[in-house]
């Protein structure tokens, strides 16, 4: 239901405060899940299309828990606020973030734990998760499972991690509006300035009648999958040796506009970017949190754009196919237990993974709907137990 995601200061700082009152009972900020609830948590780059399955869209489209079941689908987005932002403590700056670590409550009853914010993190927390009964049911990422890690489910009470791609995004390179990139960045072009070869656009092969100015890469943290993904491509386009990114290389929030926006010199910043996160933004999705409620009627510009056209050099600008995935144990696919009274389905049943049976949910016309008006691309796969 909520968020968080990795490092940028962009459009948020947020101060943790603590108080005592006297006596007090347990307050959560959250719906705390109780326990016939189906709990997900997850990365960034997939978290809308899990949210808006879940509760419904901005377009008026009926999410699952519209039907008002007794046990609902509760997702929580890696990001801490509904904006896709992080949340900084007090005296954070540009230069100096210092995160806040938001938390949530993942079920009724129990204490804030550490906000899960990545694919990898999520994988993680789902692999720890081997108590009696399960907090986390489900994660939504845009990474499968490693070998290693589907050895380590295999190895708990309940199997191997199952896995039902739900839609398709691809990693393009995003820009200001108004920027002296050129209208396209091949891949190769993007090794020779993410390794300091090329440090000024017109430095690049074919593009020398280019700005003179200094170029900024920008990119997101590790942990995140647009990193992975596009560090794996610049590592192919090495020789399959990984690269050694340059010092001047920033690390920033991923699918952050402001990262690009608020950079010294918006003109010369780029950043490996989610199409379908763009493509909400494009949508009029977000609006000035600055803004009280009942809120503005105007939308936030991104203000960002990606770069399609051919590169300088000739070749095809750099494009990257992802997936966004859910993962759940494959012990819950085989439970007995039903997600509602009457219904002869279990929570994987109705919502992933049925075959043979009923179309879950996300499967559905309804539920590809859900996806495509998060801007990904609705694309339903169940893959069963299969690894990176």
């Amino acid at each position: 239901m909520k968020k968080r995601s990795a490092i940028r200061i962009g459009l948020v700082s947020l101060v943790a405060t603590g108080t005592t009152l006297g006596l007090a009972a347990s307050a959560f900020a959250d719906y705390a899940p109780q326990p016939g609830d189906v709990v997900g948590v997850g990365g960034d780059t997939a978290q809308y299309a899990l949210q808006f399955g879940a509760d419904g869209d901005y377009n008026g489209d009926a999410g699952f828990n519209t039907s008002t079941p007794i046990n609902r689908l509760v997702t929580f987005n890696a990001t801490a606020d509904a904006n896709g932002r992080s949340a900084y403590a007090n005296g954070s700056t540009e230069a100096s973030p210092i995160p806040l670590n938001p938390t949530d409550v993942l079920r009724a009853g129990t204490y804030p734990v550490q906000r899960v914010s990545s694919s990898g993190a999520a994988l993680s927390a789902l692999l720890a998760d081997t108590g009696a009964t399960e907090t986390i049911n489900f994660i939504f990422s845009s990474s499968k499972p490693t070998a290693a890690q589907q050895t380590t489910a295999s190895n708990n009470k309940w199997g191997y991690l199952h896995v039902v791609e739900i839609g398709k995004d691809a990693v393009q390179i995003a820009a200001a509006s108004t920027t002296n990139a050129p209208s396209g960045l091949s891949i190769a072009e993007l090794l020779g300035i993410y390794t300091g070869v090329y440090t000024k656009w017109n430095q690049l092969p074919g593009n020398s009648g280019g700005s003179s100015d200094t170029i900024i890469p920008l990119i997101p943290p590790s942990t995140s999958t647009i990193y992975k993904t596009f560090l794996a491509d610049l590592k192919t386009a090495n020789n399959n040796v990984t690269p050694v990114l340059a010092t001047n290389v920033l690390t920033v929030e991923q699918n952050d506009p402001s990262a690009i926006t608020s950079a010294t010199t918006p003109a010369d910043a780029i950043a490996p970017f989610s199409q379908a996160r763009l493509g909400l933004w494009n949508d009029n999705y977000f609006h000035n949190p600055a803004t009280a409620f009942p809120g503005g009627k105007t939308a936030v510009s991104a203000g960002v754009k990606l770069l399609t056209a051919t590169a300088p050099d000739a070749a095809a600008s750099y494009s990257s196919a992802i997936a966004d995935y859910v993962i759940f144990r494959e012990s819950d696919a085989a439970s007995t237990t039903v997600i509602e009274p009457g219904s002869s389905l279990n929570w994987v049943q109705t919502l992933f993974s049925n075959p043979g049976g009923l179309t879950p949910f996300f499967a559905t016309a309804e539920g590809q709907a859900l996806i495509a008006a998060s801007g990904v691309t609705p694309f339903y796969a169940d893959l069963g137990d299969v690894n990176s």
